[in-house]
């Protein structure tokens, strides 16, 4: 049952962001020893640990992408109340300032303790959500260029591989 009800939020949390209200979805998240972090390097990329820059992410979210709508395709849960996993696989639909759509998928990953958020990590194809930034910010909207809000991603590189021959 207690499963049930976790996809059940998660799934009236996406209908909440789908009517642009994202008051409610801020209030999920544990107020201290929080992480909401966003793959990728774009406006919306990076980490947040506090509940001032989440509530900046999502203003900022609204603001660049205010026609957000996700299709959710699959939400599972699994753990205990004090330690659930839940995963929510999706694909989101939008438009830019001159009309043109743009859609995308992806999965938001979570654990909760005590139905409180206490991790969010986004995961998309980001160069897609780049492109789009990058689109809006030549249509004049700012906050889709601006460095992220938080810390950003660490640069991963490539291993390095050795070409010497024996």
């Amino acid at each position: 049952m207690y499963h049930f009800i976790v996809r059940r939020n998660l799934r009236k949390s996406f209908a909440q962001v789908n009517s642009g209200d994202y008051a409610p979805i801020v209030r999920q998240f544990a107020p201290g020893g929080t992480e909401h972090w966003f793959s990728g390097s774009h406006a919306l990329s990076g980490a947040r640990h506090d509940i001032a820059q989440i509530q900046e992410w999502y203003d900022r979210l609204a603001t660049v992408i205010p026609d957000l709508r996700f299709e959710i395709k699959k939400v599972s849960a699994k753990g205990w109340p004090w330690n659930t996993i839940a995963f929510v696989e999706w694909v989101d639909h939008l438009t830019d300032r001159k009309g043109n759509h743009y859609t995308n998928q992806g999965v938001h990953v979570l654990r909760l303790k005590w139905a409180k958020i206490t991790e969010l990590h986004i995961y998309c194809d980001t160069q897609v959500l780049a492109t789009v930034c990058e689109i809006l910010g030549s249509q004049g909207v700012e906050q889709a260029v601006a460095a992220p809000i938080g810390e950003p991603n660490p640069v991963v590189s490539a291993p390095q591989v050795n070409s010497e021959r024996g």
